[in-house]
């Protein structure tokens, strides 16, 4: 899927806006950023529930707004307008059997059983783990091409997230699709996907290929004789902690001669520490300020 320059206001704000991606098959993408910056946004425009004020969206170099059929290929339940309360699980599996011509029905059937979620179960009154549990079954046996999960793990227990992330994963290996996640559980995100996109005033600023960055990236922990921290690591690096003299710092690109003009410096102490997602979401969204408001509406 190709997505070229989107835009989208809402009450005469700018949500997002020249948003340019593209997001691959076979690969999970983590969709990161504060409250507000529009990621529920982003999947309900690529969904189709929203329309876009300007840009395009392709799959297979053809136009999803020109071929309509096309959104068959992309998944996605939205949690604010959540129409499946009122229905039991049979009645869920005839509508979305007509909704996507791939779907797969023996898998669900399958999943379903394996996991005691019955037909006769009202979706309504199902416990939240056993809701999250049925929506990731729903993506799956979809057979769209793209799904998109937006805050699929919250507020679920751990043996249910354990369970979800394994369908997944082993989803995406069997079957080659794009899966794009939001989530506010970073740790459990940085063990599952291969990219983050980092949304942060009404664009995806930054792209981080995670095998990438773990070869290229450090981050180290420095104390020096003075207080003063060096202009090269200012310039060279992301600060994320200063606490008196203790340095912490994020080096996006760090190199040998990085690594040289450290140590000529003779630090007290050099420490490199294991860089995580959540210190990427400090170093670039801590001190960003949001403030969309749609009286109440997740953006």
């Amino acid at each position: 899927m190709k997505i070229e320059n989107l835009v989208k206001t809402i009450d005469h704000k700018i949500i997002l806006n020249d948003i340019n991606l593209t997001l691959n098959q076979g690969e999970i993408t983590g969709l990161i950023g504060r409250n507000g910056s529009g990621k529920t946004t982003f999947f309900r425009l690529l969904a189709g529930h929203y329309e876009f004020d300007k840009g395009m969206i392709f799959i297979n170099h053809e136009d999803i707004q020109t071929n309509k059929l096309l959104k068959q290929k992309i998944f996605y339940i939205d949690e604010q307008y959540n129409f499946l309360s009122g229905y039991t699980l049979n009645k869920l599996l005839e509508f979305y059997q007509n909704a996507y011509a791939g779907f797969d029905k023996e898998k669900y059937l399958h999943l379903t059983k394996a996991n005691e979620l019955k037909p006769t179960f009202k979706y309504g009154s199902m416990s939240k783990g056993m809701q999250g549990l049925y929506k990731i079954i729903l993506a799956i046996c979809s057979n769209a091409d793209y799904l998109l999960l937006d805050e699929p793990l919250d507020g679920l227990d751990l043996i249910v997230k354990k369970n979800i992330l394994g369908i997944l994963l082993d989803d995406v290996s069997e079957n080659n699709r794009s899966i794009t996640i939001s989530s506010h559980n970073l740790n459990e995100l940085e063990s599952i996907i291969d990219r983050a996109l980092i949304l942060k005033r009404n664009q995806i600023k930054l792209d981080y290929h995670l095998e990438a960055l773990r070869e290229n990236a450090r981050k180290i922990q420095m104390v020096f004789k003075t207080k003063k921290v060096p202009a090269f690591i200012k310039e060279n690096s992301r600060l994320l902690h200063i606490q008196g003299r203790v340095v912490t710092a994020i080096f996006e690109n760090y190199t040998e001669t990085l690594e040289l003009a450290i140590q000529n410096e003779y630090p007290i102490l050099f420490e490199e520490l294991p860089l995580t997602l959540e210190d990427l979401f400090e170093v670039n969204l801590a001190h960003d300020v949001t403030n969309y408001s749609l009286q109440g509406e997740s953006l």
